[in-house]
């Protein structure tokens, strides 16, 4: 008897990992037979199906004290984060509060589309840059 579909639905049930879904081998049987989930809650009550306790995380690291400090950091500034992944990062927060400022009525929808491009271009690097250009957007109407 292949039990896996029932350890999934019973993990689904409880928000839990398939992992940690333990099915006793001794109600094989009525494991089988459950369907709906008030039977499948009913098994966990019987103590037929168990959820393993979570695993945490050790505190060894925490009392050795790993440092993560200046001194302790080998290689280019690139390294740790990538030119990419910083891209992505600013990219995302400058589009963000693009949607802040439209849904708040501070730029109309042409200009969220303008500085949309603008901030894609790389025309636009930071978010107080993009108030400044939102603020005189809204003072003169649109900025060619």
């Amino acid at each position: 008897m292949n039990l896996r579909g029932k350890k999934e639905l019973v993990a689904r049930i409880l928000g839990v990992g398939v992992s940690r879904v333990k099915l006793m081998p001794e109600a094989r049987e009525h494991i089988q037979d459950a369907i709906t989930r008030e039977e499948i809650d009913s098994l966990i009550n019987q103590k037929a199906i168990v959820i393993r306790q979570k695993m945490g995380v050790s505190r060894s690291r925490v009392r050795k004290k790993v440092r993560k400090g200046a001194g302790s950091r080998k290689g280019a500034k690139g390294v740790r984060q990538g030119k990419k992944r910083a891209w992505v990062k600013k990219v995302r927060a400058l589009r963000a509060h693009l949607r802040y400022l439209l849904k708040n009525g501070v730029i109309s929808k042409e200009n969220y589309k303008k500085l949309y491009l603008w901030v894609k271009g790389g025309q636009v690097k930071t978010v107080k840059r993009l108030d400044e250009i939102a603020r005189e957007m809204g003072r003169r109407g649109a900025l060619s």
